[in-house]
C-alpha cells in the first residue's frame, strides 16, 4: 500500500492549497540537482568527485589518468620531416557496480502518535505540518545518506589500503555480501618507512626520524615524474605526532626552544616553507549493524598517509551510477521519490492485506561505483603498524634522513 503520508490532508497555510508530502521530497531533490547543492551535508564523494548519469548496465569503465613529463618538440632542419612521438595511449579501468541499500520501519506505536498530531485541532496548521515533516524527513535523510555513506567509505578506504576496498559480512559488512574493488595503483606507489622508524610514541623523540624530510623527498621524487601533489590525506593523530616529533620542533624552533610541540600556524608555516602541500585531517566514521545494534568503524587507514596528485578541479574521478530496478519496473503500490544521481527513496505501509506487520517502511538503494581516475598518481605511504602492512606489495622507502638535524 502506499504511504501514510499520502493520506494526510494538508494544506499550506499561506496558499490554503493541498500540499502533496511525498512530492515536497521530490521538489526538494529536484531544486537541489539544480542548483548543484548536497542534500542535509557535503560528503568526500560530493566533494572530490563528478557524477556521470546513470546507466543501464551494470559494469563501469573509466579512463585512469596518466602522468608523466612532457615530451617536447624537437628542434628540425628547414626540409627536415618532423618527428613522430609514439602514442601514449590510455589504460581503461572496469569494475561491477554494486548495489546499497537498507530499510527503515516506523511501527504502528509511532504511527499513533503521528495520528495524533495530525488529528489535533489546537495546533495550528503551520506547527502541525512541521510536526509531521519532521517525522517523514527524518527517514528520507537517514536512507538517502547511508547510501552515500557507502561510497565515501569505498573511497576512503581505497585511497588508504594501496587503492583497494573490501566489504566483508565476516568483518564489516554482516548483513550483505562480500564486495570488492581494486583501483589497481602502481606498486611502486606503495611504500614503507623503515622498521625501528615509525611513527610512534616511542619515536617521539627519536632523532633519526626527520618526517617532514621524508614527506619532501616523496614529493620531489614524483616531481620528476611529472607528478604535482596537491594535499597529503592523515589522520588526526598521525598530524598531532608530526607536531611534536623532535624533527619538526627542532627544524622549526630551534634546539634552544624545541622543549614544546609546534602549534598548527608554526605547523604550516613550516610545512609551506618547505613547499610540502597542506595536511587534510581524515576523521570520518560510519557504522555498520549486526543484530540489531550499531559498531562504528572507521574507513581510514590510520597508519598510512595518502598523497594526492593535483587534479583539474580538485577531482579525483567521477561517480558510475546504474538505474535501480525499481526506476525501469516501479510497483504500483510503492510511492518514489528519485533522491538524484541514482538514488531511490521508496515508502509503503503493510498491514492485514499484506500479511504483514503494521507498519510504515522507507527504503533507501542505490547503484553506484567511484572510478577514482588518479589512482596512478596516488602515493600510500605506511608510518606505523609495519607488522600489519597494507599492502603485500608495498615496499620500504629508500630515504637516508639527514645526520644531524637543521637549526635555526
Amino acid at each position: 500500500m502506499k504511504s501514510i503520508f499520502s493520506t494526510f490532508k494538508v494544506n499550506d497555510a499561506k496558499t490554503g492549497k493541498p500540499i502533496d508530502l511525498i512530492g515536497t521530497m521530490q521538489i526538494a531533490f529536484d531544486k537541489a540537482s539544480l542548483s548543484q547543492k548536497t542534500m542535509w551535508e557535503e560528503m568526500y564523494v560530493d566533494k572530490w568527485f563528478d557524477y556521470r548519469p546513470p546507466q543501464l548496465g551494470l559494469t563501469a569503465e573509466g579512463i585512469m589518468g596518466k602522468y608523466h613529463v612532457r615530451i617536447r618538440a624537437s628542434i628540425i632542419g628547414n626540409n627536415a620531416d618532423t618527428p613522430l612521438r609514439p602514442g601514449r595511449g590510455f589504460e581503461l579501468w572496469s569494475g561491477k557496480i554494486p548495489r546499497m541499500g537498507h530499510k527503515f520501519m516506523t511501527d504502528a506505536e509511532t504511527l499513533r502518535t503521528l495520528l495524533q498530531v495530525y488529528e489535533n485541532n489546537r495546533l495550528n496548521p503551520v506547527q502541525k505540518l512541521n510536526e509531521i515533516k519532521k517525522c517523514m524527513f527524518g527517514d528520507y535523510k537517514d536512507a538517502y545518506l547511508g547510501c552515500k555513506d557507502v561510497v565515501d567509505e569505498i573511497i576512503l578506504k581505497a585511497l588508504s589500503n594501496g587503492g583497494v576496498a573490501i566489504f566483508d559480512p565476516a568483518i564489516d559488512n554482516p548483513d550483505g555480501i562480500k564486495y570488492m574493488v581494486e583501483y589497481d595503483m602502481p606498486v611502486e606507489n606503495k611504500k614503507l618507512v623503515k622498521t625501528g622508524e615509525e611513527w610512534t610514541e616511542a619515536n617521539i623523540n627519536n632523532t633519526s626520524i626527520d618526517a617532514a624530510s621524508l614527506l619532501q623527498k616523496i614529493i620531489y621524487d614524483y616531481l620528476k615524474k611529472g607528478i604535482v601533489f596537491d594535499k597529503i590525506l592523515m589522520a588526526p593523530d598521525i598530524k598531532y605526532w608530526m607536531m611534536r616529533s623532535i624533527g619538526l620542533r627542532t627544524g622549526y624552533l630551534g634546539k634552544d626552544k624545541n622543549t614544546r610541540s609546534l602549534t598548527e600556524d608554526e605547523f604550516s608555516a613550516y610545512l609551506k616553507s618547505m613547499k610540502i602541500p597542506a595536511i587534510e585531517e581524515i576523521n570520518r566514521r560510519t557504522a555498520y549493524q549486526k543484530d540489531g545494534k550499531p559498531t562504528n568503524i572507521n574507513p581510514w587507514n590510520d597508519n598510512v598517509i595518502s598523497f594526492i596528485p593535483k587534479t583539474e578541479g580538485g577531482k579525483l574521478g567521477e561517480v558510475q551510477p546504474a538505474f535501480e530496478d525499481n526506476a525501469i519496473l516501479p510497483d504500483p503500490n510503492v510511492q518514489y521519490t528519485d533522491a538524484g544521481e541514482g538514488i531511490r527513496i521508496a515508502k509503503w505501509t503493510t498491514g492485514e492485506s499484506t500479511g504483514d506487520q503494521a507498519a510504515e517502511w522507507t527504503q533507501g538503494t542505490w547503484r553506484a561505483v567511484p572510478i577514482i581516475s588518479c589512482i596512478n598518481g596516488v602515493v600510500n605511504l605506511q608510518v606505523r603498524n609495519l607488522d600489519t602492512s597494507f599492502a603485500e606489495d608495498a615496499t620500504v622507502l629508500d630515504y637516508s634522513p639527514v645526520s644531524e638535524l637543521p637549526t635555526v
